[in-house]
């Protein structure tokens, strides 16, 4: 299985020092009900924090995903992606899936994206956070176009964030948003096995980011966060809060912080309260769902 293949090419890659790990501190933090998780990770503080446009500005700027590094490859997807490590992993096994030809990040996804993450997650035996960032206020470093996925937390069914779209969204087959989540969301149950097809992923994917549009115009900035059970995206007003970056992950409920510093000052400040202020108010997706509808 691809799972073997992961763990070997991971451990020979921290044994050649091709990418960046040590282990981080994980806080529980309890909001509506749900458990949110705020993680310590040194890594990111080595981790070029600019924007994609910026770093394309430079005359510098290397693309770091092509070529890429052939210790952090782990495979080839078709003739169309490529799975490496992701070298600032955030945990273990952090992989990415790149576009063998560059293409923009903040591109929408395609069918060919959906399927590359299809076949990669069929073939792993535990469930996957899949996560795209778009635009520059989305927590975006990269501009060569690339999806993210984590092994799911020990725990979790569901992220946070999608724990409470869940339970407050019933209708499958339709976009949805949740009234529950204090910050705008468009997303699509995934509870047919019709819809797990690149197909029907980019189906749902698409409806989402339409409704998204509609709300908010094609140049703003979006996470989609993509598990067994549900795909959601989250429009962004901005990309950080307190100099705390906050990608996908953030949106999802899984905060990511550079010091124990920041640490600290998002578990007093509350997760939801932060992702309030870089996301959009809620009534605005509310909306455009209740206008699409009429």
């Amino acid at each position: 299985r691809l799972d073997s293949l992961v763990r070997e090419r991971y451990a020979s890659a921290i044994a050649e020092g091709a990418l960046l790990f040590s282990d981080s501190v994980v806080s529980s933090q309890r909001e509506q009900g749900v458990d949110f998780e705020v993680r310590y990770v040194p890594a990111l503080a080595k981790r070029p924090s600019s924007k994609p446009s910026e770093k394309q500005a430079r005359g510098d700027f290397v693309n770091p995903f092509s070529p890429f590094d052939p210790r952090l490859h782990v495979a080839r997807i078709g003739s169309t992606h490529q799975l490496l490590l992701n070298k600032y992993c955030v945990a273990p096994n952090h992989l990415l899936i790149t576009t063998s030809e560059f293409k923009q990040q903040g591109e929408p996804l395609t069918a060919s994206d959906f399927a590359a993450v299809l076949d990669t997650v069929s073939n792993l035996s535990q469930a996957h956070i899949v996560f795209y960032n778009s635009g520059e206020e989305s927590g975006a470093s990269q501009p060569h176009k690339h999806l993210q996925m984590l092994p799911m937390p020990d725990g979790m069914s569901s992220p946070p964030s999608v724990s409470i779209w869940l339970r407050s969204t019933r209708k499958a087959g339709q976009v949805c948003s949740s009234s529950d989540l204090p910050f705008a969301n468009f997303g699509c149950r995934l509870e047919s096995a019709a819809v797990l097809s690149p197909t029907g992923l980019y189906t749902a994917y698409s409806a989402a980011l339409q409704r998204l549009v509609a709300a908010y115009g094609d140049s703003v900035s979006y996470n989609m966060v993509l598990t067994p059970l549900a795909l959601v995206l989250f429009p962004r007003l901005r990309g950080s809060w307190q100099g705390v970056s906050i990608n996908s992950l953030g949106m999802a409920g899984l905060i990511l912080c550079k010091s124990t510093k920041e640490m600290d000052l998002v578990k007093g400040s509350g997760v939801l309260g932060i992702l309030s202020q870089v996301g959009f108010p809620p009534e605005s997706a509310s909306q455009a769902i209740h206008s699409s509808e009429n």
